[in-house]
């Protein structure tokens, strides 16, 4: 079911080209599109996504607007993750330039001299108690 919902205004709101008052768009047509689609779901969402989309109400089928929006949350959801995931594996496959590569030296020869002078700190405060 196509549903082009142009021109929304405060007043009126053009569907299919034939112009509505959005009171009788939002309480009489959209249950009754909705009523038409029947218990499928699909083609439910797919005229209350046309109404979300432009703006008006879905106050008038309570129903399966929360249904709707639950499913758009869950989408979003799982887009979500799974940019999550090819973001991680581009990482992991990503060529590290040079510049990245010397900082990343850099940072390990730091580390590494930190951690030989407090082992040296240690030693030394060790020969300094061991003749008590």
């Amino acid at each position: 079911m196509q549903i082009k919902i142009t021109k929304v205004l405060k007043n009126e709101v053009t569907v299919c080209g034939q112009t509505l008052t959005r009171e009788y768009a939002e309480n009489i047509m959209l249950p009754m599109l909705v009523a038409q689609c029947g218990t499928v779901k699909g083609r439910q969402f797919e005229v209350v996504k046309a109404f979300d989309e432009a703006g008006l109400s879905l106050s008038a089928v309570p129903e399966v607007a929360r249904e709707y929006a639950s499913d758009k949350v869950e989408k979003a959801r799982e887009q979500a993750r799974r940019q999550a995931e090819a973001d991680a594996h581009a990482e992991r496959f990503r060529e590290w330039t040079p510049r990245e590569l010397a900082q990343a030296k850099k940072d390990r020869e730091d580390r590494a001299a930190a951690i030989r002078e407090q082992g040296e700190r240690v030693r030394a405060a060790n020969r300094r108690n061991a003749g008590w």
